[in-house]
Protein backbone atom coordinates (compact mmCIF):
# COMPACT_ATOMS: atom_id res chain seq x y z
CA UNK A 1 0.00 0.00 0.00
CA UNK A 2 1.43 3.38 -1.05
CA UNK A 3 1.87 5.98 1.68
CA UNK A 4 -0.58 8.92 1.70
CA UNK A 5 0.86 12.26 0.56
CA UNK A 6 2.05 14.56 3.30
CA UNK A 7 -0.59 17.14 4.29
CA UNK A 8 1.98 19.95 4.11
CA UNK A 9 2.88 18.92 0.57
CA UNK A 10 -0.79 19.06 -0.49
CA UNK A 11 -1.25 22.48 1.11
CA UNK A 12 1.94 23.70 -0.57
CA UNK A 13 0.74 22.48 -3.97
CA UNK A 14 -2.67 24.11 -3.44
CA UNK A 15 -0.98 27.40 -2.50
CA UNK A 16 1.24 27.18 -5.60
CA UNK A 17 -1.79 26.59 -7.87
CA UNK A 18 -3.59 29.62 -6.38
CA UNK A 19 -0.52 31.86 -6.79
CA UNK A 20 0.10 30.76 -10.39
CA UNK A 21 -3.59 31.27 -11.23
CA UNK A 22 -3.61 34.76 -9.74
CA UNK A 23 -0.41 35.69 -11.60
CA UNK A 24 -1.87 34.38 -14.86
CA UNK A 25 -5.03 36.43 -14.36
CA UNK A 26 -3.07 39.61 -13.60
CA UNK A 27 -0.73 39.07 -16.54
CA UNK A 28 -3.72 38.58 -18.86
CA UNK A 29 -5.22 41.87 -17.66
CA UNK A 30 -1.93 43.73 -18.19
CA UNK A 31 -1.34 42.31 -21.69
CA UNK A 32 -4.94 42.69 -22.92
CA UNK A 33 -5.35 45.16 -25.81
CA UNK A 34 -6.33 48.64 -24.75
CA UNK A 35 -8.84 50.87 -26.47
CA UNK A 36 -7.42 53.99 -28.02
CA UNK A 37 -7.88 56.90 -25.63
CA UNK A 38 -10.78 59.18 -26.48
CA UNK A 39 -9.68 62.50 -27.90
CA UNK A 40 -12.50 64.42 -26.29
CA UNK A 41 -15.41 63.25 -24.23
CA UNK A 42 -18.49 65.41 -24.11
CA UNK A 43 -18.96 67.80 -26.99
CA UNK A 44 -18.07 71.32 -25.90
CA UNK A 45 -19.34 74.58 -27.26
CA UNK A 46 -17.50 77.64 -26.03
CA UNK A 47 -16.48 75.96 -22.78
CA UNK A 48 -19.95 74.69 -21.86
CA UNK A 49 -20.40 70.92 -21.76
CA UNK A 50 -23.21 69.66 -23.97
CA UNK A 51 -24.81 66.81 -22.06
CA UNK A 52 -27.35 66.05 -24.79
CA UNK A 53 -24.80 64.63 -27.26
CA UNK A 54 -21.73 62.50 -27.14
CA UNK A 55 -18.80 62.10 -29.51
CA UNK A 56 -18.11 58.53 -30.60
CA UNK A 57 -15.54 56.83 -32.80
CA UNK A 58 -16.66 54.48 -35.55
CA UNK A 59 -14.30 52.17 -37.40
CA UNK A 60 -14.51 51.82 -41.20
CA UNK A 61 -12.24 50.26 -43.83
CA UNK A 62 -9.56 52.35 -45.51
CA UNK A 63 -9.84 52.56 -49.33
CA UNK A 64 -7.56 49.57 -49.97
CA UNK A 65 -9.49 47.61 -47.30
CA UNK A 66 -6.47 46.30 -45.42
CA UNK A 67 -7.24 47.91 -42.06
CA UNK A 68 -9.73 50.02 -40.15
CA UNK A 69 -9.58 53.72 -39.48
CA UNK A 70 -11.67 55.73 -37.08
CA UNK A 71 -14.18 58.38 -38.00
CA UNK A 72 -15.72 60.60 -35.34
CA UNK A 73 -19.44 61.17 -35.13
CA UNK A 74 -21.79 62.84 -32.66
CA UNK A 75 -24.87 61.00 -31.40
CA UNK A 76 -27.67 62.04 -29.05
CA UNK A 77 -27.24 60.86 -25.48
CA UNK A 78 -29.61 58.14 -24.30
CA UNK A 79 -30.91 57.04 -20.92
CA UNK A 80 -28.96 53.75 -21.00
CA UNK A 81 -25.77 52.12 -22.21
CA UNK A 82 -27.80 49.82 -24.45
CA UNK A 83 -29.60 52.69 -26.20
CA UNK A 84 -26.36 54.60 -26.80
CA UNK A 85 -24.67 51.43 -28.08
CA UNK A 86 -27.62 50.88 -30.48
CA UNK A 87 -27.16 54.43 -31.76
CA UNK A 88 -23.44 53.79 -32.32
CA UNK A 89 -24.16 50.61 -34.31
CA UNK A 90 -26.87 52.44 -36.30
CA UNK A 91 -24.26 55.05 -37.27
CA UNK A 92 -21.83 52.28 -38.25
CA UNK A 93 -24.53 50.73 -40.46
CA UNK A 94 -25.13 54.11 -42.16
CA UNK A 95 -21.53 54.02 -43.34
CA UNK A 96 -18.73 56.57 -43.41
CA UNK A 97 -19.09 60.27 -44.13
CA UNK A 98 -15.53 60.52 -45.44
CA UNK A 99 -13.53 58.66 -48.09
CA UNK A 100 -13.50 55.49 -45.95
CA UNK A 101 -15.39 52.35 -47.01
CA UNK A 102 -18.37 50.79 -45.22
CA UNK A 103 -17.78 47.50 -43.39
CA UNK A 104 -21.43 46.46 -43.10
CA UNK A 105 -23.32 45.64 -46.31
CA UNK A 106 -26.07 47.99 -47.47
CA UNK A 107 -29.53 47.00 -46.28
CA UNK A 108 -28.42 45.33 -43.04
CA UNK A 109 -30.58 46.18 -40.05
CA UNK A 110 -29.97 46.06 -36.32
CA UNK A 111 -32.66 43.94 -34.66
CA UNK A 112 -31.48 44.04 -31.07
CA UNK A 113 -28.53 44.84 -28.85
CA UNK A 114 -28.29 43.78 -25.24
CA UNK A 115 -25.63 43.66 -22.57
CA UNK A 116 -25.19 40.87 -20.03
CA UNK A 117 -23.66 43.11 -17.34
CA UNK A 118 -20.50 40.96 -17.30
CA UNK A 119 -18.77 42.63 -20.21
CA UNK A 120 -20.42 41.00 -23.23
CA UNK A 121 -22.65 42.83 -25.69
CA UNK A 122 -24.88 40.74 -27.98
CA UNK A 123 -25.59 42.40 -31.33
CA UNK A 124 -28.38 40.89 -33.41
CA UNK A 125 -28.52 41.77 -37.12
CA UNK A 126 -30.89 40.93 -39.96
CA UNK A 127 -29.99 38.00 -42.24
CA UNK A 128 -28.58 40.50 -44.78
CA UNK A 129 -25.39 40.62 -42.71
CA UNK A 130 -24.64 37.16 -44.10
CA UNK A 131 -26.47 37.07 -47.43
CA UNK A 132 -25.14 40.42 -48.67
CA UNK A 133 -21.62 40.08 -47.26
CA UNK A 134 -19.01 40.11 -50.05
CA UNK A 135 -16.99 37.43 -48.24
CA UNK A 136 -13.29 36.82 -47.98
CA UNK A 137 -11.32 36.38 -44.79
CA UNK A 138 -10.16 40.00 -44.77
CA UNK A 139 -13.65 41.33 -45.44
CA UNK A 140 -15.14 39.26 -42.65
CA UNK A 141 -12.44 40.40 -40.22
CA UNK A 142 -13.01 44.05 -41.11
CA UNK A 143 -16.77 43.69 -40.57
CA UNK A 144 -16.38 41.86 -37.27
CA UNK A 145 -13.77 44.18 -35.81
CA UNK A 146 -15.46 47.37 -37.01
CA UNK A 147 -18.44 46.35 -34.85
CA UNK A 148 -16.40 45.03 -31.93
CA UNK A 149 -13.91 47.90 -31.82
CA UNK A 150 -16.63 50.54 -32.21
CA UNK A 151 -18.52 49.18 -29.20
CA UNK A 152 -15.54 48.48 -26.95
CA UNK A 153 -13.76 51.77 -27.73
CA UNK A 154 -16.83 53.86 -26.91
CA UNK A 155 -18.35 51.94 -24.01
CA UNK A 156 -15.97 50.88 -21.23
CA UNK A 157 -18.52 48.41 -19.85
CA UNK A 158 -18.35 46.37 -23.08
CA UNK A 159 -15.27 44.14 -23.19
CA UNK A 160 -16.34 41.71 -25.91
CA UNK A 161 -19.05 41.33 -28.53
CA UNK A 162 -21.07 38.33 -29.69
CA UNK A 163 -22.65 38.55 -33.16
CA UNK A 164 -26.10 37.10 -33.80
CA UNK A 165 -28.29 36.93 -36.90
CA UNK A 166 -32.09 36.86 -36.59
CA UNK A 167 -31.74 36.00 -32.88
CA UNK A 168 -29.48 32.99 -33.40
CA UNK A 169 -25.82 32.17 -33.10
CA UNK A 170 -24.06 31.88 -36.47
CA UNK A 171 -21.09 29.75 -37.44
CA UNK A 172 -19.57 32.35 -39.75
CA UNK A 173 -20.44 35.51 -41.69
CA UNK A 174 -19.48 34.20 -45.13
CA UNK A 175 -17.57 30.97 -44.62
CA UNK A 176 -14.18 32.01 -43.25
CA UNK A 177 -14.17 33.28 -39.66
CA UNK A 178 -15.67 31.27 -36.79
CA UNK A 179 -18.26 33.53 -35.13
CA UNK A 180 -19.51 31.14 -32.45
CA UNK A 181 -17.58 32.92 -29.71
CA UNK A 182 -17.56 36.53 -28.53
CA UNK A 183 -14.81 38.74 -29.98
CA UNK A 184 -12.50 40.94 -27.94
CA UNK A 185 -11.21 44.18 -29.49
CA UNK A 186 -8.29 44.12 -31.88
CA UNK A 187 -7.15 47.73 -32.02
CA UNK A 188 -3.97 46.78 -33.86
CA UNK A 189 -6.22 46.74 -36.96
CA UNK A 190 -6.68 50.48 -36.78
CA UNK A 191 -4.76 53.45 -38.00
CA UNK A 192 -5.58 56.53 -35.95
CA UNK A 193 -5.58 59.83 -37.83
Amino acid sequence: MAPLPDRRLLLGLLFLVVVVGALGFLLGRVLAPRAPEPRDSPVQDGGAVDVTTRRIRLFFAVPNADRLQEEERTIPRAASLVEEAKRAVAELIKGPQTDLNPTIPSGVGLLQLYFDGRGTAYVDFTRDLQTKHPGGTGGELLTIYSIVDTLTANFGEIQQVKLLVEGSEILTLAGHIDTRRPFRPRYSFERVR
